[in-house]
């Protein structure tokens, strides 16, 4: 039994090697895949197993559940992933993707998740972010479909009266008078799908942005489960806590302790909390089934909580164990409880199940022969000059 990992890229992952090492226990296994594997011709596809420590190609059938990465649903894609929506179960069918700012409108109207909602707006004119900035001291402007920190904006203003703006952009600072934001705002936001967001200011003591990743996957259950919750700290950046752009993560508990103090235990318990329930949220506003999530949550400095947005293709470097682990057992589930698959029919062909079966083979052999040995011995004792040389053996005996 097969469970297919889809993703863009030519090497598999870290990820997806752990994942095949635990797939053996679970009695199933894993092929990596990228779109252009899928043989939609011949209804297989031409993938890699991991067999002695190294991948290795083969050819089977589409497997009945594939683990697929959001960004495979590229443009050039789209006869493939269409062909594989038909053909088997992905775990996510990108049906229904949230936008930042339809996520926001939907939580604000549950009672539930409407305190984690950011004060949010499109980008439709240079006045009108204005407007906005003057009622919220800071904003941040990022694209709607935005992803890894690319053009997100954060603009202020020390007085209302003077025009002059601040803008910051990754590790960039700079001063704009009124007629440079004008111009701004036409060359890079101007008809283009932007939002504007009240500027949520999470702050280390030393001045740099940081923000809270909660990782969340699903388990062997069927269940919404932490599978890790840090902190992601933009290192000299002046905008948002992108690693990506050179930052760093540290363990969430001992940066709360260090940041807030008296407070970090009540804060701790939130983000526990929006980890419990916020993933049950968004896959009911979805209205699909999904897999993983990233929850990028904002912390005030009054310890108020802030949902940034939903990543539902997160980055696994910094967890790639817990991950895995995690995976493993949901793939086991999919199969056995969603699909109905029977994984005690038939065992993986391991490494250990391959030796074990050639050591059977040579037993049936020198069985084989031993038997046949038997048969001569039992044939020659009965034989006319056996009897005959009896005497023989006797003497040969005695003079021995």
């Amino acid at each position: 039994m097969q469970i297919g990992i889809m993703t863009n890229f030519k090497k598999p992952t870290k990820v997806a090697e752990l994942t095949a090492r635990m797939s053996h226990y679970h009695r199933y296994e894993l092929i990596y895949l990228t779109p252009d594997d899928v043989d939609q011709e011949n209804d297989k596809v031409n993938g890699r197993v991991f067999i002695n420590n190294k991948w290795v190609r083969k050819t089977t059938d589409i497997p009945p559940f594939i683990d697929v990465a959001p960004y495979c649903f590229k443009k050039e894609n789209k006869e493939t992933m269409a062909y594989l929506r038909k053909k088997t179960f992905l775990s996510d069918d990108r049906s229904n993707v949230l936008t930042k700012y339809r996520l926001q409108q939907v939580l604000e109207k549950d009672e539930n998740f409407s305190g984690l909602v950011i004060p949010t707006e499109r980008a439709e004119s240079s006045e009108q972010i204005i407007a906005f900035l003057n009622l919220h001291g800071s904003v941040v402007i990022k694209p709607i479909k935005g992803i890894r920190g690319k053009g997100v904006y954060i603009l202020s203003q020390e007085n209302e009266d003077d025009h002059v703006f601040k803008l910051g952009y990754q590790k960039e600072k700079r001063t704009l008078t009124k007629e440079e934001f004008e111009a701004f705002f036409i060359e890079e936001i101007k008809g283009k799908s932007f939002i504007v967001q009240k500027h949520v200011s999470s702050r280390t003591m030393q001045g740099d942005p940081f923000d809270c990743r909660v990782h969340v996957e699903k388990n062997g259950h069927g269940k919404w489960e932490s599978a890790k919750i840090y902190i992601r700290i933009g290192i000299g950046q002046s905008v948002i806590s992108n690693v990506n752009q050179g930052g760093g993560i540290s363990d969430v508990k001992q940066f709360l302790q260090a940041t807030f103090e008296d407070q970090w235990k009540s804060i701790y318990d939130k983000l526990v909390k929006v980890s419990k329930t916020l993933p049950y949220k968004i896959e009911e506003i979805r209205d699909t089934h999904i897999m993983s999530l990233g929850l990028d949550i904002g912390i005030d400095k009054d310890g108020s909580l802030y949902l940034f947005e939903v990543n539902d293709g997160p980055a696994t470097k910094s967890l790639e164990a817990e991950v895995a682990l995690l995976r493993s057992d949901y793939y086991k589930f999919i199969l056995e409880k969603v699909l109905q698959r029977d994984l005690t029919a038939k065992k993986v062909n391991t490494k250990a199940d391959r030796q074990n079966n050639k050591l059977k083979k040579r037993n049936q052999t020198l069985q084989k022969e031993l038997d046949l040995y038997k048969k001569r011995y039992s044939q020659l004792r009965s034989s006319t000059s056996w009897k005959i040389t009896a005497p023989l053996r006797k003497i040969g005996k005695l003079r021995k």
